[in-house]
């Protein structure tokens, strides 16, 4: 593949990959850092690309393995036989629990943004200005914080 190919597709399918990561739950940190050490890695390994068409779908296998391989630890047991390494996610659980108490299209909008989406690319999708995102999206988290101080 081409130098100036293959920037071209950095460029567009940079935000695609921190977007894929972010959708299979990595930290926005993470995603960050994984997205671009799979372009590199991709740029490196470039000649064994087959297809030039696919080089966005490529480069996102390489973060979801990048990923996956982030989160795989020895197994190792204590005195005790608990895995110190294991830990529950309670935000990811709290989180999936609030997106269940809003109304379908705020879930949606909700998610995008989480997703790693800007309110800009909400909007064009949705038809709508960005400042109206930005409304709608501080009136849903309002009304969780609401909901949630209400439940304590």
């Amino acid at each position: 593949m081409e130098r100036d190919n293959f920037g071209e597709a950095f460029e567009s399918g940079y935000s695609a990959t921190r977007r894929f990561l972010l959708a299979h739950g990595a930290p926005l940190e993470d995603a960050e850092e994984i997205a671009q050490a799979a372009w590199a890695r991709g740029w490196e390994y470039r000649d064994q690309l087959r297809d030039p068409g696919m080089v966005g779908f490529w480069v996102n296998s390489i973060a979801r393995n990048l990923f996956r391989a982030r989160f795989r630890a020895p197994l190792t047991t204590t005195i005790d036989g608990l895995n110190p390494s294991y830990s529950m996610n309670l935000e990811t659980i709290e989180l999936h629990r609030l997106l269940d108490r809003c109304p379908r299209r705020d879930r949606k909008l909700l998610e995008r943004n989480l997703q790693g989406y800007s309110a800009e690319e909400i909007a064009r999708e949705a038809g709508i200005t960005s400042t109206g995102i930005r409304v709608r999206l501080l009136r849903i988290r309002n009304m969780l914080r609401e909901q949630t101080a209400a439940a304590a």
